[in-house]
């Protein structure tokens, strides 16, 4: 008891009581500890759990992922290729708008056109229903493949201007915009 003083500042009087009541434990404790125990260890926890190999759920969710990119691809690669024709017709298109008012002949250019739609018109749609169409059928084909399209409108642009002598007083753009907005409407290719 001796060995100890108690300090009562800042202690309670229970906790200065246990205190008083551990002196003996704690030099007992403290005289000697048997050999058998000193040569016990402290409990090893195990190795911590590795995230390799991954549990079965994470190979079919990786599974599923792989298949699912793979689709993806594989439709916008084909959406892709499928466009493919459609935006090199309006490239051309555009150009030839672009030349128009430097070549100032209305005549090469609505042949030019024409030709062009029959082109698209030859992707898009089986050969022995396009290939045929000439005048009337021409301008119905183009109606009747189209939505909210009058071609009937340019009827004298598409099948008597090209046939006529060279002229630069002809506005083509009603013929122009009607030409975008049939091949924009063009979806998937035909397989001939």
């Amino acid at each position: 008891m001796a060995s100890r003083q108690i300090n009562w500042r800042g202690r309670s009087l229970v906790g200065a009581v246990l205190l008083w009541l551990a002196k003996p434990c704690l030099a007992a404790a403290s005289v000697s500890t048997p050999p058998e125990l000193a040569q016990l260890r402290d409990i090893h926890l195990p190795a911590p759990i590795s995230w390799w190999p991954l549990a079965p759920g994470w190979y079919g969710l990786t599974g599923l992922v792989l298949v699912i990119i793979l689709t993806s691809l594989f439709f916008f690669h084909r959406h892709y290729l499928n466009g493919r024709a459609k935006r090199h017709a309006l490239r051309l298109l555009e150009n030839y708008r672009q030349q128009y008012p430097h070549l100032v002949n209305s005549q090469l250019t609505s042949a030019r056109v024409s030709e062009l739609l029959k082109r698209v018109a030859l992707v898009y749609f089986p050969r022995g229903k396009v290939a045929g169409l000439q005048g009337d059928s021409w301008l119905s084909f183009l109606n009747n493949t189209s939505t909210g399209l009058d071609f009937n409108q340019t009827q004298a642009e598409l099948l008597q201007l090209p046939y006529q002598p060279a002229s630069s007083d002809i506005n083509l753009d009603l013929l122009f915009t009607l030409a975008k907005s049939w091949i924009s409407q063009r979806r998937k290719p035909c397989l001939n």
